[in-house]
């Protein structure tokens, strides 16, 4: 099991890549995670991951954080000295349709860690 990274979701995002990239240059091992769904353009996702590359203190996962066994799967691998949850869809339409997806997301991470 590798210790002391910091994980962080969203890391295709826009505050996710620079938050990131901040974390990186502080020396910090990063472990990026995002689903890449297209709820907005992939390619500008695909664009801020490539912008954090040329680190050799991050690695990137698609992952969906709704997906319990993938979550766990990571967890396993990893022992993590932090979480910085900053998964999100643009706008709030989809927050709203799918309340039961926002609490099913905390309790995945709540049981991965376990």
């Amino acid at each position: 099991m590798r210790r002391g990274a910091i994980l962080l979701t969203g890391a295709g995002g826009f505050i996710g890549q620079k938050v990131a990239e901040l974390l990186l240059k502080k020396g910090y091992e990063v472990v990026g995670v995002d689903n890449l769904n297209d709820y907005y353009d992939v390619s500008l996702k695909k664009y801020r991951l490539n912008l954090l590359k040329p680190y050799k203190n991050f690695i990137f996962y698609k992952i969906d954080i709704e997906n319990y066994n993938s979550l766990k799967k990571l967890f396993k691998t990893y022992k993590f000295k932090a979480v910085i949850n900053l998964a999100a869809r643009a706008g709030v339409r989809y927050s709203i349709e799918s309340f039961l997806g926002k609490i099913f997301n905390k309790l995945n991470f709540t049981f991965a860690k376990k």
